[in-house]
C-alpha cells in the first residue's frame, strides 16, 4: 500500500487505529480476518450469494483494504466522492477511458487485485481487466481471474485518485458458477460503500452470448447503461447514504429491473431473480447481521 493510501487509512479513526497498529499481528485484527476467510458464500451446491456489507471506516481501517475471502471488503478513502457538484458530473451512461488515462488505472487496480489476492489466498492469481469506463471525473476498472469460480475486484478512481476497492475471492469449497443463458446476465448486487452523505453502488457480472449492451433500472438515478464487454459488465451510480439496517432489509441492492440487449438490437427484460439466482422468497427474507466494528 503507498503512502497516500496508509497516511489516508491512519486518518479514518484515529481514536481506535492507533498509528502503530500493526494489522498483521494485532490479535483483534488477526481474529476478524480469520473470521471473514471462514465465510464462504459460494460452498453451497446452488447458486449462492454473500450478504454484501455496509463498510464503515472503522472496519476498512482494521482489515487495511484486504478483500478477504467469500466476501466483498471495500477500501472508502475520505472526500474523495466530493458530493455537490463533483457528484452532479456522474453520467448514467458511460463514457470510454483510453490511452495512458486507462493504462494507469487498470495498473494500481491490478495491484490491489494481486495484493488481495496474496492475504487471502497465499498466492496470485490470474486478474486481467475486463471493463474500464469512465462516468464524470471517475474511472471505474473491473478485474477478474476469468476462472470458473470468478476471483473479482472493483476499483474506483476520482481524478486518477483511488476512491474505492472492493471485491471477492471464493472461498475452499467454491462451486463453479453456473453458465449465464443466452440473451441472459448474472451478477451479484448489493455491493456498497456508504459515508454519511453519500453512498456508491456498484455492479458487475457476466452476460450470455448474444448480449452487447445491458441497462439497470435503479432506484436512484432511473435507467443506467452499462459497459458491456467480453461477456462481462459493469455500472456504478451514486445514491443516498444507508445504514446496515437497510441493506439487511432489501437484497435488491437498489436494483428493480436489468434489460440486455442483443446483437439483433432486440431487447429482453431479465428479472431479479434470474440475475442473482435467487428466489422472489430469498430475495424478499431480510439478512441478518453485517459489519464486524473492532471497539
Amino acid at each position: 500500500m503507498n503512502d497516500t493510501l496508509d497516511h489516508a487509512l491512519r486518518d479514518l479513526d484515529p481514536a481506535v487505529t492507533p498509528a502503530d497498529l500493526d494489522t498483521s499481528t494485532d490479535p483483534k485484527a488477526r481474529a476478524l480476518l480469520a473470521r471473514v476467510m471462514d465465510t464462504d458464500p459460494m460452498g453451497a451446491p446452488t447458486p449462492t450469494i454473500s450478504r454484501p456489507r455496509v463498510l464503515t471506516a472503522r472496519r476498512l481501517t482494521m482489515i487495511g483494504g484486504g478483500v478477504a475471502a467469500g466476501i466483498a471488503a471495500v477500501l472508502l478513502l475520505p472526500g474523495v466522492f466530493g458530493g455537490g457538484a463533483a457528484m452532479a458530473a456522474w453520467s448514467a451512461t458511460p463514457h470510454t477511458v483510453s490511452g495512458d488515462q486507462a493504462a494507469e488505472a487498470q495498473e494500481k487496480c491490478l495491484d490491489h487485485a494481486q495484493d488481495a489476492a496474496k492475504r487471502t489466498t497465499g498466492r496470485e492469481l490470474g486478474f486481467r481487466p475486463v471493463v474500464t469506463e469512465g462516468r464524470g471525473p471517475w474511472t471505474l476498472v473491473y478485474v477478474n481471474d476469468d476462472s470458473s469460480h470468478l476471483a473479482e475486484i472493483r476499483c474506483l478512481f476520482r481524478d486518477g485518485d483511488i476512491a474505492a476497492v472492493g471485491g471477492t475471492t471464493p472461498g475452499s469449497g467454491a462451486q463453479p458458477l453456473p453458465p449465464v443463458p443466452a440473451g441472459s446476465a448474472r451478477a451479484a448486487l448489493g455491493s456498497v460503500v456508504s459515508s454519511s452523505e453519500e453512498s456508491v453502488r456498484i455492479v458487475t457480472g457476466r452476460v450470455g452470448a448474444g448480449v452487447v449492451g445491458l441497462e439497470l433500472s435503479t432506484e436512484a438515478k432511473g435507467s443506467v447503461t452499462a459497459t458491456v464487454t467480453g461477456g462481462y459488465f459493469a455500472a456504478w451510480w451514486p445514491d443516498a447514504p444507508t445504514t446496515e439496517e437497510r441493506e439487511n432489509a432489501s437484497r435488491r441492492g437498489g436494483v428493480t429491473g436489468v434489460t440486455t440487449i442483443l446483437q439483433d438490437g432486440s431487447r429482453h427484460s431479465v428479472s431479479i431473480e434470474e440475475l442473482t439466482g435467487r428466489t422472489s422468497a430469498q430475495l424478499n427474507t431480510p439478512a441478518t447481521g453485517g459489519s464486524v466494528k473492532l471497539d
